[in-house]
C-alpha cells in the first residue's frame, strides 16, 4: 500500500485527501443525523412512558382515595375513567384504557368506548392492540404502528406505551405521533447539507489552490531535475523565492545544479590534468630512455672496443707463440747437431763456435720475443682491466635504472593513494598510476635481464684475466729459460777454448740445452693455447655485448611505446 501510494502524483494525493474529506464530512453528517433521529425517538419514548406511568399512578391514587372515601367499586372505576378522560398533554394527546380482552374502557371519543380493539389493525395490517396487551403483560413496553391523526385520513407513524393497571385490570396506553421526527430529521439534514456543501466548496477550492500552489511548482522542479539528470545544466529552477518547503527544495535543487556545474568543471580540469600528466610522462620516459640508451651505448662501445683489442692482442700472442715455437725448434735442431758433433769437436771447433754464436743469436731473439710477449700480456691485462671497469660502470647504470624503477613504483603507489583519497575525481590519476607502476615493473624485469648479461660478461672478463695471468706466468718462465739458455751459451762460448778437455761437460751442456729447448717449445704451446682462450673469451664477450645492446634497444623501444 505504501509503495503504491508513493507512486502517485502529488495532485492525485491531494485529490484523494479532498475525496476522503468529502466522504468524512458526509459520513459525519449522516452519523449526526442518525444520532439526532435516535435521540428524538428516545426522547419521545421516554416522554410517553413517563406520562403513561404518571397517569397510572394518578388513577391508582384516585382509586384508592375513592375506595377510602367509601365509594363503591363501580363508582371508584367511573371516577377513574373521568379522571383519565380529563388528562391530556401536548394539547391533543390523550390516554386510553381497555381490558385485556380488548374492550375499550376509556377513549377521548366516548362513543367508541365498549368497542373491541382486538380485531383492529392499522394500515400496514398490524394488530397494534394485541401487541399492546402483550407488552403490558411483560410489565410494560412500546408498540409502533401507523394511524391517522384526529381529523386526518393519512396514517402517520405512531408510538404508544402500554402498561397494566392492576387495580382496574386495564391496559393503559397513550399514543404519540412521531411523524414530526422525520420532519425534524429532514430539516436538519437540509441544514447540515447546506453547511456541508459550503464547507466542501471551501475545501475543494482551497485544495485546488493548494494543488496549483504545490503541484505546479513541484512539476516544474521535476522537469528541471529531469533536465539536470540529462546533463542540461542551463535549466532554470522555479519557485526559489518561496518561503515554504517548496522554496527550500527549489533552493536545494539550485545548489545541486551549481554542484553539477562545479563537478563538470572539475571533470574537465581533471581531463586536462590527465592529458598534461600523460604528455609529461611520455616526455620524461623518452628523456630517460634516451639517456639510458646513450649511457649503455657508450659503455657497450667501450666494451666492444676492448673486446676487439683483446682479439688483436690474442692474435699477436698466437703469432708470437708460433714464432717462438719455430725458433725453439731451430734451437733444438742446432742443439742436436751440436750433440752429434761433440765426438768430432776437436776437428770442428770453429764450426762449434759458429754454432754457439748461432745459438746465442737465436736465444737473444727468443728473449726479445718473450719480452714482446710480456709487453703484449701486460697490455692485454690493462685492456681486460678496462673491460672489467666498463662492465662495472654498466652495472652502476643498471643499479641507477633499478633505483629509478623503484622510485617510479613508489611514485605510482603515492599517486594511487592520492587517487583513492580523491574518490571519483581521482580515477584519472589511478589509471596513470597503474600505467606508471606497470612501466616500473617492466623496467625492473629488463634491468634484471641486463644484470644477468653483465654478470655473464664479468664472468668472461674474469676468465680472460685469469688466462692473461697464466700467459704472464708462462712468459716469465720463458724469459727465465731464455736467460738460462743465454747463460749456458755464454758458458759454452767461454769454454770453447777448452772444448777438448771438456767434451763430456759440453755433451752434458748440449743435453741441458736440448731439454731447455723442449721446455721452451712446451711453454710456447701453452702460450698459444692461452692466446686461443683469450681470443674465444673476447669473441664471447663481443657476442654478449651485441646481445646486451639488443636487449637494451628492446627495453628502450618498450619504454617509448609505453
Amino acid at each position: 500500500m505504501a509503495r503504491m501510494f508513493g507512486s502517485l502524483r502529488i495532485s492525485t494525493k491531494l485529490l484523494i485527501i479532498v475525496f476522503l474529506s468529502i466522504i468524512g464530512m458526509i459520513g459525519t453528517a449522516g452519523i449526526g443525523l442518525s444520532t439526532l433521529k435516535d435521540t428524538l425517538l428516545r426522547d419521545r419514548m421516554a416522554k410517553v412512558k413517563e406520562l403513561v406511568l404518571l397517569a397510572r399512578t394518578a388513577i391508582e391514587a384516585d382509586y384508592q382515595a375513592a375506595r377510602a372515601a367509601g365509594l363503591s367499586e363501580q363508582e371508584a372505576r367511573e371516577r377513574s375513567k373521568t379522571l383519565l378522560r380529563s388528562l391530556h398533554y401536548d394539547n391533543d394527546n390523550r390516554f386510553y384504557a381497555a381490558t385485556k380482552a380488548g374492550i375499550l374502557e376509556v377513549h377521548p371519543k366516548q362513543a367508541l368506548e365498549g368497542k373491541d380493539m382486538m380485531q383492529t389493525k392499522d394500515a400496514n395490517g398490524v394488530y397494534f392492540f394485541r401487541d399492546a396487551v402483550a407488552a403490558a403483560d411483560r410489565g410494560g413496553g412500546f408498540v409502533t404502528f401507523s394511524f391517522p391523526r384526529p381529523g386526518g385520513s393519512e396514517p402517520v407513524p405512531t408510538l404508544t406505551y402500554a402498561t397494566e393497571v392492576p387495580t382496574h385490570g386495564w391496559v393503559l396506553t397513550s399514543a404519540l405521533y412521531i411523524d414530526d421526527i422525520d420532519q425534524i430529521f429532514w430539516s436538519e439534514a437540509r441544514r447540515l447539507g447546506s453547511v456541508v456543501c459550503v464547507i466542501l466548496s471551501l475545501v475543494v477550492g482551497v485544495s485546488l489552490l493548494i494543488s496549483r500552489n504545490v503541484a505546479n511548482p513541484l512539476a516544474g522542479m521535476t522537469t528541471a531535475m529531469l533536465e539536470l539528470s540529462n546533463g542540461k545544466t542551463g535549466v532554470t529552477i522555479p519557485a526559489q523565492s518561496r518561503k515554504d518547503e517548496i522554496g527550500a527544495m527549489a533552493r536545494s535543487v539550485q545548489v545541486f545544479k551549481e554542484s553539477m556545474n562545479e563537478t563538470i568543471g572539475l571533470r574537465q580540469a581533471q581531463d586536462d590534468l590527465r592529458r598534461q600528466s600523460e604528455a609529461e610522462k611520455k616526455r620524461l620516459i623518452s628523456k630517460m630512455a634516451d639517456e639510458f640508451e646513450s649511457d649503455v651505448r657508450r659503455s657497450l662501445d667501450t666494451l666492444a672496443k676492448a673486446a676487439r683489442e683483446m682479439q688483436v692482442t690474442s692474435e699477436r700472442m698466437s703469432t708470437n707463440s708460433e714464432e717462438a715455437t719455430e725458433q725453439a725448434t731451430t734451437v733444438a735442431a742446432a742443439a742436436e747437431q751440436t750433440s752429434a758433433n761433440v765426438q768430432t769437436v776437436a776437428a770442428a771447433t770453429e764450426q762449434l763456435s759458429a754454432s754457439v754464436h748461432e745459438i746465442g743469436r737465436q736465444v737473444n731473439q727468443s728473449t726479445a720475443i718473450a719480452a714482446r710477449a710480456m709487453d703484449e700480456a701486460k697490455r692485454t691485462n690493462e685492456v681486460v682491466q678496462g673491460l672489467s671497469a666498463a662492465a662495472q660502470r654498466i652495472g652502476d647504470v643498471v643499479k641507477l635504472i633499478t633505483n629509478i624503477a623503484g622510485q617510479t613504483d613508489l611514485l605510482a603507489l603515492n599517486a594511487t593513494i592520492e587517487a583513492a583519497r580523491a574518490g571519483d575525481a581521482g580515477s584519472g590519476f589511478a589509471v596513470v598510476a597503474s600505467e606508471v607502476k606497470s612501466l616500473a615493473g617492466q623496467t625492473a624485469k629488463a634491468t634484471e635481464a641486463i644484470s644477468a648479461q653483465i654478470q655473464a660478461m664479468q664472468g668472461a672478463t674474469n676468465d680472460a684475466v685469469k688466462a692473461i695471468e697464466g700467459i704472464g706466468h708462462t712468459i716469465v718462465s720463458i724469459n727465465e729459460i731464455t736467460v738460462a739458455i743465454a747463460a749456458a751459451i755464454q758458458q759454452q762460448g767461454l769454454a770453447t777454448g777448452q772444448i777438448a778437455r771438456n767434451v763430456q761437460e759440453a755433451a752434458r751442456g748440449t743435453n741441458q740445452v736440448s731439454d731447455n729447448i723442449v721446455r721452451v717449445n712446451r711453454m710456447a704451446g701453452e702460450t698459444g693455447a692461452a692466446a686461443q682462450l683469450v681470443f674465444r673469451s673476447a669473441e664471447q664477450l663481443s657476442k654478449q655485448s651485441a646481445g646486451l645492446l639488443a636487449d637494451v634497444e628492446r627495453l628502450v623501444a618498450d619504454i617509448r611505446d609505453a
